[in-house]
């Protein structure tokens, strides 16, 4: 699955179609709705999901993504539980499921040996916020590079020799946090979010990069998504679901939700009306 990924985002990059990549935190609303909100994401239109591991002190994480985690953690979700489930998803779908976890969980349970485990649940990369790339061995086999490739992160104050050296390690995108700060849905984002698009650009032309932290509706996605190859939405999705009244169809409230951005984002691809094929 990893090479996958790598041939998605690549793919995306060089053809111009925006990716869509909402965020779900595992065992929230409950463990038993995780798998079929992960499902029907996919069919309204996500082209990878972050499925991301519960854990006590998410210090990337804003006030709606901690309350989501503090509930998976109160109804039992644990990384062997959400590794469970990214296997049941990933054995009957194609789309590519990136795990998001910070890095104490992984350590607990055994480094390397839970990289294994979340490649063979079917993951096809993992993102820890937590982890600078140059400590990558602490999840690695023998010194080898880790089994599951490493998405690096990069700040609108990350310099631009570090954007290369991010680059370096070829991973399958950069996540480009477009503020300074933690995950939430804003208003607005302000400049610094598309001048690190730019520079991330510039400073390694070729490596995909998407777009996350503070992602709030279609608009926003498709101004960022304008400047990078694609959005991911995490906390506007949660705080959508958070919303809805009980008894509401959550699963059917997601991909009402996600259907807007992924009409956003193909408009920024569709030919301009009246043009001619080449």
């Amino acid at each position: 699955m990893s090479d996958s990924l790598h041939v998605l985002t690549r793919a995306a990059a060089s053809s111009g179609r925006k990716l869509l990549a909402p965020y779900l935190c595992a065992g929230w609303p409950t463990a038993d709705a995780t798998l079929p909100l992960l499902r029907v994401l996919a069919d309204a239109g996500a082209d990878l999901i972050e499925l991301g591991v519960p854990f006590s002190d998410p210090l990337a994480d804003g006030a709606s993504l901690q309350r989501a985690a503090q509930t998976a953690l109160a109804g039992g979700m644990t990384l062997s539980r959400a590794l469970a489930t990214a296997a049941q998803f990933t054995s009957r779908s194609g789309v590519p499921l990136v795990l998001m976890t910070y890095v104490n969980p992984l350590l607990r349970a055994g480094g390397a040996a839970a990289l294994r485990r979340a490649a063979d649940a079917g993951c096809a990369a993992v993102i820890v916020p937590d982890l600078p790339p140059e400590e990558a061995a602490l999840l690695a086999e023998g010194g080898a590079r880790p089994v599951l490739p490493l998405v690096p992160l990069a700040a609108p104050n990350t310099p631009d020799e570090r954007l290369r050296e991010l680059a370096s390690g070829d991973p399958p995108f950069l996540y480009c946090v477009a503020l300074l700060g933690v995950t939430g849905a804003r208003g607005e984002l302000g400049p610094s979010a598309l001048v690190l698009l730019g520079r991330a650009r510039a400073a390694a032309p070729g490596l995909p990069t998407l777009a996350g932290f503070g992602v709030s509706g279609p608009d926003q996605a498709a101004r960022l998504a304008a400047a990078a190859d694609g959005v991911i939405v995490g906390s506007a999705l949660a705080d959508h679901l958070r919303a809805q009244p009980p008894g509401t169809d959550l699963p059917a409230a997601a991909a009402a939700f996600l259907r807007p951005l992924r009409a956003a984002l193909d408009a920024l691809a569709a030919p301009f009306p009246g043009a001619t094929p080449c």
